[in-house]
């Protein structure tokens, strides 16, 4: 048995609660937020204890691990204090705001010898494992170009609207967009060069567009924003154009995941295993890849395993490489990668 304390009562914290509380292997020990009556709603629908203090949740002898679902400028914080407090660690992407931030959080946890994870939870998504697996099987020959699309409404749902201040959220860029450039290092490695341009408002990229350029002529293109009004529905969705076939997904459609072979079109039903969300307040209302990625850590703690799926490394990674994307952004020039 996992003994699990999350850390942030919001979107995120309610989200991986109600994905450990189906987990067999787990019993949710407390949930804790400095504003107590979300603690509390949470940790009663999940019949599990509330604090109003993080840090009485890292004494409590009996958890074994933490999932830290604070804003972003929180993260070094809160993973420097579990990993001094001998916690195996969750963490919501992205790992941090800046390098110096996260390389500290990687050397800490090392030195602790705790497992410490980020949660680059598109690593985990149905939709997006299934490309991996027809690229790295070559199910459909060579990959000729990718396109990434990632869009949503402006996010006011955070505490105190955190998420629309470039300081602590360092904006749709390292915040959104982020996914599809971690996806991207999963998939591919690093590129050779990137070329990024893009809309910024208070000093946050609120929209960025990027190119991606791989040997053999390869490129991947990538849109992520979340300046767009209320009713617009958030929206993921790529497009795979390899030598024999497509691959397509996209979550407006009816049939969200397709794959085109000459004269035939298949529609593969994925993540039946994944337990139906009950209730949501976030952009995304499925269980999804949180659940899968959820469950990984939960291995991960049980067994005493490193993750290999995301490492620290990867997660810092890819923070690198959006920071790249800002700075061609800025200067208008291409940068180039590796």
């Amino acid at each position: 048995m996992v003994k699990i304390g999350v850390i942030g009562a919001g979107f995120m914290g309610s989200m991986h609660s109600q994905c450990y509380s189906l987990i067999p292997e787990v019993k949710l020990i407390g949930i804790a937020d400095i504003r107590k009556e979300k603690a509390k709603e949470l940790s009663e629908k999940f019949n599990c204890l509330a604090y109003d203090d993080g840090e009485k949740l890292l004494k409590n002898p009996e958890v074994d691990a933490v999932d830290i679902c604070l804003p972003t400028f929180m993260h070094k914080e809160w993973v420097i204090k579990a990993a001094n407090a001998d916690k195996d660690i969750l963490c919501e992407k992205p790992i941090a705001l800046n390098l110096s931030e996260a390389d500290e959080m990687v050397k800490t946890t090392q030195k602790a010898k705790v497992i410490f994870m980020v949660a680059q939870v598109i690593r985990f998504w149905p939709e997006y494992i299934k490309l991996k697996e027809i690229l790295d099987k070559g199910e459909l020959g060579k990959l000729s170009s990718l396109t990434l699309f990632r869009l949503s409404p402006t996010p006011t749902w955070g505490w105190k609207n955190w998420l629309t201040d470039p300081e602590k959220s360092g904006s749709a860029l390292i915040d959104l967009h982020i996914h599809d450039t971690d996806y991207i290092l999963y998939l591919l490695g690093k590129p050779t060069s990137i070329f990024s341009s893009g809309t910024k408002v208070k000093g946050g990229y609120t929209h960025i567009f990027t190119t991606f350029k791989y040997p053999e002529g390869v490129t991947i293109f990538t849109e992520g924003g979340w300046d767009f009004i209320n009713n617009f529905p958030f929206t993921m969705a790529f497009t795979a154009l390899f030598e024999k076939g497509i691959v397509e997904f996209n979550t407006r459609y009816e049939k969200p995941f397709v794959i085109y072979k000459e004269g035939k079109i298949d529609y593969p039903t994925l993540g039946e295993d994944i337990p139906r969300v009950t209730d949501s307040s976030g952009n995304i209302s499925e269980l999804g890849g949180y659940y899968n990625e959820i469950k990984y850590f939960v291995e991960c703690v049980r067994k005493k395993k490193k993750p290999e799926i995301v490492t620290p490394e990867d997660a810092r990674d890819s923070l690198d490489l959006v920071l790249k994307e800002m700075q061609s952004a800025d200067k208008g020039e291409k940068i180039c990668v590796s």
